[in-house]
């Protein structure tokens, strides 16, 4: 319990500040794209199956699965609030759809091909929702708040997820998806650049989120058969194939459309 406490307080913030440099560097849609990775998740259950086993660790993947149709609730309804509102109430309306969304998710089926075809029906849907906009110039950043970014990582994570591993492998598979670096990033994100660069985070973070899905279909399907690191290592090698081929197939899809 204390390691994998440990391991979320440190991740999550190192993984905000890495992606916070990687927009300022390049742009709103590739740091969206880069939270869409499973640095987070994928660890968190590794550590879950370590402690509580085979059975828990693969209803966890399954969960985590599903819970990415969590962060593209999260980030729709973000995604639209901030186009009328202030940060705080869009915060306090994602975290609400979250949380029903989440609700909702728990009730699902845990078998694997379920969950595999309503995650990514709706992971095909969802982004389709979001505002449209003509892709957005990036503006200087000034990163004086990343300090604070990194803390409100810190303490989000302690916060909601202290205590995953006491609630089930259902919850524990979704808390591990809790999107704490969406939050983070649309928040500042928000109120340095506007909305429209919010909707580029999220848009950016729906292509990311085809590694993720993924990593855990093959974690899913492997967990049972061989040892967890080779798990691991296949998993996290299948998701940096898939998401290669994805981002192959937005540049084909972006040049025809121009053509």
């Amino acid at each position: 319990m204390l390691t994998l406490l440990l391991f979320k307080l440190i991740t999550v913030p190192f993984f905000i500040l890495i992606i916070s440099l990687a927009g300022k560097r390049w742009g709103s849609e590739i740091a969206g794209t880069l939270g869409g990775f499973p640095v987070v998740a994928g660890p968190i259950v590794f550590f879950l199956t370590l402690e509580q086993g085979v059975d828990f660790g693969l209803q966890a993947s399954i969960s985590a699965m599903y819970g990415t149709i969590g962060i593209l609730v999260f980030g729709l309804a973000y995604g639209w609030a901030c186009q009328y509102w202030h940060y705080i109430p869009c915060l306090i309306t994602a975290l609400l759809a979250w949380l029903i969304a989440a609700y909702l998710l728990a009730l699902l089926p845990t078998q694997l091909l379920y969950a595999v075809v309503i995650t990514l029906f709706f992971l095909f849907l969802i982004p389709r929702l979001l505002p449209k906009f003509a892709e957005q110039i990036q503006p200087p950043q000034n990163l004086k708040d990343l300090p604070l970014r990194v803390v409100v990582g810190a303490l989000l994570t302690y916060l909601v997820t202290a205590q995953a591993n006491d609630l089930g492998g259902v919850w524990s598979g979704l808390l591990s998806v809790f999107p704490s670096v969406s939050l983070v990033l649309a928040v500042f994100i928000h109120r340095s650049l506007g909305r429209l660069h919010v909707v580029q985070i999220f848009r950016g973070l729906s292509k990311g989120l085809y590694s993720f899905i993924a990593y855990f279909i093959i974690h899913a399907l492997l967990i049972s058969y061989l040892q967890l690191w080779q798990t691991v290592l296949l998993s996290f090698v299948g998701s940096i194939v898939v998401q290669f081929c994805v981002q192959h197939a937005y540049k084909l899809q972006s040049k025809y459309a121009q053509v």
